[in-house]
């Protein structure tokens, strides 16, 4: 504790702090997320879709398909199903805080850039008055955040991604999945952030959520991630198990293998999230523009869905 400082007042300091780290993340995704992104998914699914809304007696010229046989068993007497047209979308943001993620060999850190990717896409959200929602996740669903609307509470799910302390620095995905499956039950969009650092792919469930929902993923890369820099030996700490490793950086071959066994991983990932009918964006933690793929990407689903 700073001598003369009482825990309230570190812990004011620590909150204007946070704030100021939340609003200059606002401010850099406010730049980002421009009107031609907004639409990218609204075009596909917006005022298209049907939400149930309640069952009435059956009438001539009822569709025998929405026939509510639940309602037809109870009261003895043939129901259907009303449908709504639905006015609004939810966005939920399945977002990796585990160890890898406060990793980076730049000037940030993969979750700050996982804050700013969550960030674009909830502002675009925002600006459509759909509602957003968060599963932040490490090998357990360390927060969930149920969807809903306005600044506060965007705010609040940056913030979250930002900086919320996780119980844990193991990753799994399949129990955040199957979490965020029981959050939304309408048809939602749901996109996974995260590094996929020793992340096996449950395809099972990644399928059955591509099916009912339009599911993204936004893979967060870093050079460092298939890349040794030349340094002789160097002791290499695993940032989820602790797990320590001596590397001899300055062999090629150890330096060659490294680099392959990272290749034959990414096309495995990215040829099982092809199949799983889940589309793919990677962006860059060496790149002067990170964040242009998941724009590019925004802007292409834009234009092919209006």
């Amino acid at each position: 504790m700073t001598p003369g400082k009482s825990s309230r007042a570190l812990e004011d300091e620590e909150l204007k702090a946070l704030l100021a780290r939340v609003r200059q993340v606002e401010l850099r995704a406010k730049k980002k997320s421009s009107a031609s992104t907004t639409g990218a998914w609204h075009s596909r699914y917006k005022g298209r879709g049907m939400a149930f809304s309640e069952s009435r007696a059956f009438a001539d010229g009822d569709d025998p398909r929405h026939v509510d046989w639940r309602a037809t068993a109870r009261t003895g007497e043939l129901y259907v199903k009303q449908f709504v047209e639905e006015r609004e979308l939810t966005l939920l943001l399945v977002v990796d805080i585990s160890g890898s993620m406060t990793t980076g060999s730049r000037a940030r850190l993969r979750r700050q850039l996982a804050a700013e990717v969550s960030a674009v896409l909830a502002l675009s959200a925002s600006k459509n008055q759909d509602k957003v929602g968060l599963v932040a996740f490490t090998d357990v669903p360390e927060r969930l955040v149920q969807p809903g609307k306005g600044r506060p509470h965007t705010l609040r799910v940056i913030r979250d991604v930002l900086a919320l302390r996780p119980r844990s620095l193991k990753t799994a995905l399949a129990p955040a999945l199957e979490v965020a499956g029981h959050l939304v039950r309408q048809r939602s969009i749901i996109v996974v952030v995260s590094d996929f650092v020793g992340v096996a792919l449950p395809l099972d469930r990644l399928r059955a959520l591509a099916l009912r929902h339009d599911v993204a993923v936004v893979e967060i890369r870093d050079p460092l991630d298939h890349t040794l820099p030349d340094v002789g030996l160097l002791s290499v700490r695993d940032a989820e198990s602790g797990r320590q490793t001596l590397v001899d950086t300055s062999d090629a071959r150890v330096v060659s293998a490294f680099r392959d066994r990272h290749l034959q991983t990414v096309k495995r990932r990215e040829s099982e999230l092809q199949r799983a009918g889940v589309d793919h964006v990677v962006v860059g933690m060496g790149d002067d523009d990170a964040l242009l793929p998941l724009l590019r990407f925004l802007r292409q689903r834009s234009r092919r869905m209006s």
